[in-house]
């Protein structure tokens, strides 16, 4: 155990005077979810909606569903679509209701045909509510809607909505905060390990190390705990600056995040060193990096997958970080405790003992014992 202290110490001492790597670590993964938070928890996207002819309360009802509109004649509106300086026109033809979008942008496009499907439902709300009975001369009175059959046009109830977990406010990018950080703190400690290990090697500090008396797991632990020592600090910082300074939602106990994240490191922290071990230069691990952390991070929970072909579906299943993300998301978004995410946690230390003993396997190439 001395010699796995002495290799933790050393480690440590060399993130001390290596600031660059102490950035990567910590800076970069807090500017990065900063970033993306800014980018994609921006406000909805309001469209520009040129409009001909339009009733007064259609215009006002196109407004309230979030749209900027103008008026315009057929021809210019069309030109401006075409130009890209509008996102849809509306109009009516003969009784058709008629809407142009611009088209290249699928997002764009969504919003232009909410606004329109909601300002038609607004629209004929109000159309219902100016219908009132009408008194004839001689006191005789006339329900209109006696001769009128527009079942569309009755006003939808307002929901009582409930939600058992979230609130209304909560954006749609809150829903991949959690993965984001796990994934982050996977990814750079992945490559900060794989390339550190991979420098002690080609130094030659992995031979002078393995000269003296010291066991193979002594080595794996001594490195493990140097690394982990460091990437607990990081964790801490990610998931402290991700939540009280970036912004996204925790609903359950800062601690458990804590815990999921630092698990998720420590496979990472094995994973690296381990893919190190079969990397003879920094260029060949960001390679390896290519083919064994992207496909992760891609079928880990960033996309639902239930619509996949199975086969997709169950290699989701055999990489760690689907069950990091799966346990911040529970503790994060849905308040869970360590009971409820339990399993989750168990998989990923599971993962962490296998790399482990692998690493101890690796080294047999530099000695045996």
């Amino acid at each position: 155990m001395r010699s796995a202290l002495a290799v933790t110490l050393r480690i440590l001492r060399q993130f001390k005077h290596d600031p660059r790597t102490v950035f990567m670590m910590i800076v970069a993964p807090v500017l990065a979810l900063f970033i993306l938070n800014t980018i994609f928890g921006a406000p909805d996207y309001e469209p520009l909606v040129l409009t001909e002819a339009m009733p007064g309360d259609f215009v006002a009802a196109l407004e309230a569903a979030d749209a900027r509109t103008e008026s315009a004649r057929q021809d210019d509106a069309l030109e401006r679509l075409a130009a890209g300086e509008a996102d849809g026109f509306v109009m009516l033809d003969d009784e058709t209701l008629r809407v142009w979008v611009e088209g290249s942008d699928p997002a764009k496009t969504g919003a232009v045909l909410r606004a329109v499907t909601r300002a038609q439902s607004e629209a004929l709300v109000s159309l219902e509510l100016d219908l009132k009975p009408i008194t004839l001369p001689g006191g005789y009175e006339i329900d209109p809607w006696q001769y009128i059959d527009l079942p569309s046009f009755k006003p939808p109830a307002e929901p009582e909505v409930t939600y058992v977990h979230g609130s209304e406010d909560m954006r749609v990018f809150d829903y991949y905060g959690p993965v984001f950080i796990g994934e982050f703190i996977f990814f750079f400690v992945f490559i900060t390990s794989g390339i550190s290990f991979v420098r002690e090697r080609t130094g030659g500090t992995l031979e002078r190390v393995m000269a003296t008396p010291i066991h193979r797991w002594e080595l794996v632990l001594g490195y493990v705990q140097g690394f982990g020592v460091f990437s607990l600090i990081q964790t801490f910082i990610v998931a402290w600056a991700s939540i009280y300074f970036v912004g996204f939602p925790n609903l359950g106990s800062f601690w458990l995040v804590l815990l999921v994240a630092e698990s998720m490191a420590l496979v990472s922290l094995s994973l690296g060193i381990l893919v190190s071990e079969y990397a003879t230069t920094e260029l060949q691990v960001m390679q390896l990096m290519q083919i064994i952390v992207i496909p992760q991070i891609l079928l880990s929970g960033m996309f639902d997958l239930t619509q996949t072909p199975v086969w997709m579906q169950v290699l989701s299943r055999l990489f760690p970080i689907t069950y990091g993300a799966d346990a911040m998301r529970a503790v994060m978004l849905r308040g869970e405790g360590l009971a409820e995410m339990g399993p989750d946690l168990l998989v990923l230390w599971g993962f962490f003992v296998v790399l482990f003993a692998a690493n101890i396997a690796a080294l047999r190439k530099y000695r045996r014992i």
